[in-house]
């Protein structure tokens, strides 16, 4: 078998070479002529050579899919909303409220079969990427006709993990390189048999097919971190779902942003994988060149959600001089079909004549038995391959620990740059330093209390503050990211919201941190190592806490603005409900405050430092106290020489409940929100698949 393949590369680079010494017999070619003939040979022995080297246990070269689709229908619900003023207006006003049906693609049928290249072309906003998204699983069965089948069965959702889907948009963690990328993809999705090893020699001989090698160690980048070039990342997309081996790949707009030259390299390495591995592979092309447009198989033309042409590619342009348009012989067929296309007569005019030519067949079943190769009855392939399900006994290539230790590893890199940039680091610095010049080493004394109240309670809201905005954010910037991956059967969504949590964990504590300790001391807090102990893991409960609240907002509202404003209204509430704004609220609304988990959080401080045998401190002497303040050591019948930490808890009314209880309530609020955020992520989840 090994020996059939190389006699393969051996055929390809005699044929290619075959006709560089055709050329050069010519002797019409100069030698730069000669040596890009040359190159290409070369090129195309490496790329003979490397699909070659991922061909070992590929599953769409043992197990083919046809891809078969008739009469598909698509219209979305539009509402049409009377507006307030036409209510008291004209009572003869057109404008009704009501719902209005907008059909997107209609009457829509085509197949693809394996070891062929599908081109799907057509103007913009005709119905072209609406198709490949039907045809990948990834809008829904609402609004949704007609008949889908691979291999003659309706697909299910593990048909999933066959079908690779690259979208126009490339989407990436922008902190991650090239190779981070693809070796996280291989070791979330190829087959768990393969060792890590061969998992990760298969991403590289995927990178040298792309040409990505020269970029694997960069970022991928996004607006405002440079990384990649344009054509890179589309490159690194597609690279993405080529290492997992597909049977299907859907490809929108492949080429863009690609020049003439990568273009055509691109196109012939999809050609060949389709061949040699018999891939089904299916792309939404704008305006191909007029070599890219040669390697099509198979052509599917559309104008305004309709058919215009479908068959094979070397017959379009005889169908269309049928019809009256004929192309010029020196003219790229391509751009002459979107010319006609651009014209609105002329497009009316082809999509009648299509609609004419499959009036006896109206749901096109005809058309596509004509033209898919698993109704002939040359087909090689027996009927067990012919009409095998696509489906897989596992739902995930990877099990749950997997998946969670990749994701982990993976969310760690990523967030790192971001929760522990040089911006958040210079902030926590600098804030570090203004708290230690302002409560440098505050007295034990009665006149400096309200100054170190200040401290504590600032330096609790503030962790509660900072870690929730970042937070809040986390869900809505990963969500497509999450949708492309959870569409691909790549994993679990437990396994993601463990992971994320994991790997952040650490990194959000970590500013805290080295804010706190610094700062206890310098501060003078109390000279207790156990409650400075206590009052720091104090802090990094009540931003743990916060970060929970953020993941809730985040993933139940899923908009990074409209969380942002309700965390904000939620943090302030809190605030001012933490007991130390607002020590006696309204009759019948002291329950209120119950609600807040500043309050927990700040009350728990604030007993850690004062309710101690060492928080003892000195009477204000004459001239210390604001004038017309009474000393509280003056108050009573007999005089004091200190005043208690208990008796200051007393006075500030946050000595109501025990320190366990405050302990046991802001556990539980960081318990549940993070559960609550789960599920809510779960139901959005959900939502969008719908």
């Amino acid at each position: 078998m090994e020996q059939i393949k190389n006699d393969q590369i051996a055929t390809e680079v005699d044929s290619s070479s075959s006709s560089v010494s055709t050329a050069m017999n010519e002797k019409t070619l100069t030698s730069d002529d000669i040596n890009d003939l040359m190159t290409q040979l070369k090129r195309s022995t490496k790329r003979a050579e490397l699909i070659q080297s991922t061909e070992k246990g590929s599953t769409s070269a043992k197990n083919p899919v046809y891809v078969e689709w008739h009469g598909i229908n698509y219209s979305i619900s539009t509402e049409n909303k009377k507006s307030w003023l036409n209510k008291f207006g004209d009572s003869d006003s057109k404008l009704e409220s009501g719902k209005n049906v907008r059909k997107i693609i209609e009457n829509i049928h085509g197949c693809a079969n394996p070891g062929e290249v599908l081109a799907i072309m057509g103007p913009s906003g005709c119905g072209k990427t609406t198709l490949l998204n039907l045809l990948g699983d990834r809008v829904g069965s609402k609004g949704v006709q007609g008949t889908l089948a691979l291999n003659g069965h309706k697909p299910t959702k593990s048909s999933k993990r066959f079908i690779a889907y690259c979208t126009q948009d490339d989407i990436f963690f922008p902190q991650l390189t090239v190779k981070e990328t693809l070796s996280y993809t291989a070791r979330l999705r190829l087959p768990r048999e393969m060792s890590r090893r061969d998992k990760l020699n298969q991403v590289e001989n995927t990178m040298a097919l792309l040409n990505l090698t020269k970029c694997a160690d960069t970022i991928i980048g996004d607006q405002r971190t440079r990384g990649v070039s344009g054509g890179e990342r589309k490159r690194a997309n597609i690279a993405s779902e080529l290492l997992t081996d597909p049977s299907i790949i859907l490809l929108d707009e492949p080429t863009s942003g690609l020049d003439s030259s990568l273009a055509l390299e691109l196109t012939k390495i999809l050609k060949e994988f389709a061949v040699k591995q018999k891939k089904t592979i299916i792309m939404v092309i704008h305006q191909p060149s007029s070599q890219v447009f040669e390697t099509f198989d198979k052509l599917m033309l559309m104008a305004d959600g309709h058919m215009v042409y479908f068959g094979e590619r070397a017959d379009v342009v005889d169908y269309l001089a049928d019809q009256g348009f004929k192309c010029h012989p020196n003219f790229n067929p391509a751009d002459y079909i979107l010319e006609l296309l651009n014209d609105n007569t002329i497009k009316q005019k082809l999509i009648n004549a299509y609609a004419h030519k499959v009036r006896d067949d109206p749901t096109g079943k005809q058309i596509v038995e004509k033209y898919s190769l698993r109704s002939r009855t040359d087909n090689q392939l027996s009927n067990t391959v012919l009409n095998a399900p696509v489906t897989s006994e596992r739902r995930w290539e990877a099990t749950f620990l997997q998946q969670v230790s990749v994701l982990t590893e993976r969310t760690f890199k990523q967030s790192r740059k971001v929760i522990l940039s040089r911006v958040n680091l210079y902030q926590t610095i600098a804030l570090a330093i203004i708290c230690l010049v302002i409560w440098l080493q505050i007295p034990f004394a009665e006149s400096n209390i309200s100054d170190r109240i200040g401290s504590i309670f600032f330096c609790g809201v503030f962790w509660s503050f900072h870690p929730m905005i970042g937070a809040v954010s986390s869900f809505p910037l990963d969500l497509v990211m999450l949708s492309k991956e959870r569409q691909s059967r790549s994993y679990r969504l437990l396994s993601y919201y463990l992971s994320k949590q994991i790997a952040e964990l650490p990194l959000v504590i970590l500013s805290p941190l080295l804010f706190t300790i610094p700062v206890y001391w310098a501060s003078n807090l109390l000279p207790d190592f156990g409650r400075f102990v206590a009052y720091l893991i104090v802090i990094l409960l009540g931003t743990i806490t916060s970060q929970s609240l953020g993941y809730f907002f985040g993933a139940t509202l899923l908009n990074i603005q409209k969380s942002m404003t309700v965390s904000m209204v939620f943090m302030l509430a809190s605030m001012l409900l933490g007991g130390f704004y607002i020590k006696h609220l309204p009759t019948g609304l002291n329950w209120i405050k119950y609600l807040s988990f500043i309050k927990y959080l700040y009350s728990l401080l604030m007993q850690i430092q004062f309710d101690s045998p060492k928080a003892q401190f000195r009477c204000a002497g004459p001239g210390e106290l604001p004038a017309g303040q009474i000393s509280m050591c003056d108050v009573g019948d007999t005089p004091m020489s200190s005043i208690s930490g208990v008796s200051i808890l007393d006075s500030e009314g946050l000595n109501d409940l025990p320190w366990y209880v405050n302990l046991i309530v802001l556990l539980g609020f960081c318990i549940a929100t993070r559960i609550l955020a789960y599920y809510s992520l779960r139901k959005n989840s959900k939502r969008n698949k719908e």
